[in-house]
């Protein structure tokens, strides 16, 4: 199974977002980015949280609500800051737009015909 990455637009709210290129990674729950991506990004953390990493350490990072435009959906999604090797975006993002992975052709598609969701 190979990498899937995808270009998205993300930002502190609808009306401020820059392009990001994000790699799927199903094993996040959070869209991760680096401090200096959130500051160009004007995405504030609001609150900190601790998180287990890949190799089961432990780090506090911030945490920051923020806008996501990926494949004609978009809503709000949760990010954590931390100092990454590449964006990550996670499956609560995925789940927001309603979409999933193809692990065969390497990339996203939809989950269900409609976006984020109140149900």
């Amino acid at each position: 199974m190979g990498t899937t990455t995808v270009t998205a637009l993300i930002g502190p709210d609808q009306d401020h977002l820059q392009e990001v290129e994000f790699l799927v990674d199903t094993g996040s729950l959070y869209a991760f980015v680096t401090p200096e991506t959130a500051q160009r990004l004007g995405i504030r953390p609001t609150t900190r949280t601790r998180v287990v990493t890949a190799d089961r350490r432990i780090a506090e990072i911030g945490v920051a609500a923020g806008y996501l435009r990926l494949m004609g959906r978009e809503g709000g999604i949760l990010v954590g800051v931390m100092d990454v090797p590449m964006p990550l975006l996670g499956v609560i993002s995925l789940e927001v737009l309603g979409l999933k992975v193809n692990p065969v052709e390497e990339s996203l598609e939809f989950a269900r015909p409609f976006g984020p969701m109140a149900l």
